[in-house]
C-alpha cells in the first residue's frame, strides 16, 4: 500500500494532462486523446490544447478536423468533446449504458417521458430513426434538426401523445416537448457514434451522421482503455469519482471500472483509500510539480477533477472557480492554481483580467504574459493585455 502526498498527486495528474511540459505539434493527437477536451463554449477546447501543445496554430487544429484525424461529438457528461478519431469508441460507446439505464445520462428527459407515457428505449429509437432520415447526405444545426425530426415523429404517435408532443417545453426558444426529447436523445446518439459535429462555420455548429462524416462507423473499443486514461489524468481515484467524470450512473461506471480492477493498487491520499493501475504507481512516486505558467479555460480537462479539494484546498476559492454558470478560467503557476482569469474583448484587443489569490512574482507575471500572447490568433485579436484586478 502506497501513501501519496498532495503535491505528488498534483504532479502526477499535471503530467498526465501534458501540463508539466508542452508536447511538440506532431503529438497534437496524443494531447487531445489524454482524456478528451470539452468544447463548451465552442473554441474552448482550442485553448486547452494551446496550454498543452507547443507552437499550436488555429490552422493545425482545423487541419486535424478536416482530415478527420480529430473529431468532435458528445461524450463525457453528455458534453461536446474533441478527441482523436481513433479513440471514438473509447470516448463514445464505452460511456453508453444499456437501454434501461440511458436516463442516467440524460436525467432531464425523465419528466417529459413520464408525461407522454413513453419509455426511454422507445423514445430513443424513434428519435434515432428520424434523425438518420433528416441528416442523410446533409448537415444541420441541433435546433433545426430537433424541429424537423420531431415533426417527422409526430404523425406516428397517438392523438393523445401528439397533443403533449407539440406543447411548449419551457426549455427556451419555444421548443416543444417533442423537440426537447429529440435534443436529449441527440446527446446519446453522439455518444453511441450515430452523430458528430461537422465543421464549425460562421458561429454555427452543424451535426452530421458520423458514418458519413468519417466515411466509416465507430467501432466498440476495449473500455479498459477509458479507465486507464482516466487514472492517468485523475488518479489516484475511486469508481464513484470515475462515474461523476463520465456522467453516467454508478452501476454502469462500476462495470467498466471492474474490467481494470485486478491490476490496481491501493493509494492512500489524505487518509482516503484511492486506486491507481499498478503500471502507473512508479510515475506517481516520481512525480513533481512543474515550472512555468498555463492559462486554463473554463471546463478544461484538468479542472474536471471530482476531488476538487485536492486541486484547490480553500473552499471559498473553489466556489469562485467552479460556478453553476459563468465560471472563470484558472491561472496555473508552478503546478498550483494561483488565481482566475476572465477575457474582455474590445475590437482587436483582448483584455485578460487576472485575479490572483496572492502576490505573483515577476517571473510568474512574465510567464502569464507569454501564455496570454499565444491566444491572439485563437481569439482573432491583434494583442492581449493582462491586467491584474
Amino acid at each position: 500500500m502506497t501513501t501519496a502526498e498532495r503535491t505528488k498527486v498534483l504532479g502526477y495528474r499535471l503530467s498526465g494532462h501534458h501540463l508539466s511540459e508542452k508536447v511538440p505539434t506532431e503529438r497534437l493527437l496524443e494531447a487531445a486523446g489524454a482524456c478528451g477536451l470539452q468544447n463548451t463554449p465552442p473554441g474552448s477546447a482550442a485553448l486547452s490544447l494551446l496550454a498543452r501543445v507547443d507552437g499550436l496554430t488555429p490552422m493545425m487544429l482545423r487541419s486535424a478536423l478536416l482530415d478527420r484525424s480529430l473529431m468532435e461529438a458528445w461524450s463525457m457528461r453528455a458534453s461536446p468533446h474533441l478527441f482523436p478519431t481513433a479513440l471514438a469508441g473509447v470516448f463514445g460507446p464505452c460511456l453508453v449504458p444499456d437501454e434501461s439505464s440511458m436516463t442516467d445520462v440524460v436525467i432531464g428527459i425523465v419528466p417529459l417521458l413520464d408525461e407522454m407515457r413513453l419509455d426511454m428505449p422507445e423514445a430513443y429509437r424513434m428519435a434515432e430513426r428520424a434523425v438518420r432520415k433528416e441528416l442523410d447526405g446533409t448537415e444541420m444545426p441541433k435546433a433545426e434538426l430537433a424541429v424537423r425530426a420531431a415533426r417527422r415523429i409526430a404523425p406516428t404517435l397517438s392523438v393523445e401523445r401528439q397533443e403533449v408532443w407539440g406543447q411548449d417545453s419551457s426549455i427556451g426558444r419555444g421548443a416543444t416537448k417533442g423537440e426537447a426529447i429529440v435534443r436529449f436523445a441527440l446527446y446519446l446518439m453522439g455518444m453511441r457514434g450515430v452523430v458528430c459535429f461537422a465543421e464549425h462555420r460562421d458561429g454555427r455548429s452543424p451535426l452530421a451522421l458520423t458514418e458519413q462524416w468519417l466515411g466509416h462507423g465507430v467501432e466498440a473499443a476495449d473500455c479498459h482503455g477509458l479507465v486507464k486514461r482516466y487514472l492517468r489524468c485523475y488518479g489516484p481515484s475511486t469508481e464513484r469519482h470515475f462515474a461523476e467524470w463520465c456522467g453516467v450512473g454508478l452501476e454502469h461506471a462500476t462495470a467498466i471500472w471492474r474490467r481494470a480492477e485486478e491490476g490496481m493498487s491501493e493509494i492512500i491520499v489524505d487518509g482516503r483509500t484511492m486506486w491507481l493501475l499498478d503500471e502507473q504507481v512508479k510515475e506517481l512516486e516520481g512525480a513533481r510539480l512543474p515550472r512555468g505558467a498555463r492559462l486554463l479555460p473554463p471546463h478544461d480537462p484538468y479542472l474536471q477533477q471530482r476531488d476538487r479539494a485536492i486541486l484547490v484546498p480553500q473552499q471559498e476559492r473553489r466556489r469562485e472557480l467552479w460556478r453553476g454558470t459563468g465560471s472563470p478560467g484558472a491561472v496555473l503557476c508552478e503546478g498550483e492554481i494561483v488565481g482566475t482569469w476572465r477575457p474582455r474583448k474590445s475590437g482587436s484587443t483582448l483584455r485578460l483580467e487576472v485575479r490572483p489569490y496572492g502576490t505573483l512574482s515577476d517571473e510568474d507575471l512574465g510567464n502569464i504574459n507569454e501564455e496570454a500572447d499565444l491566444m491572439e490568433p485563437f481569439r482573432n485579436v491583434a494583442s492581449v493585455n493582462v491586467v491584474i484586478v
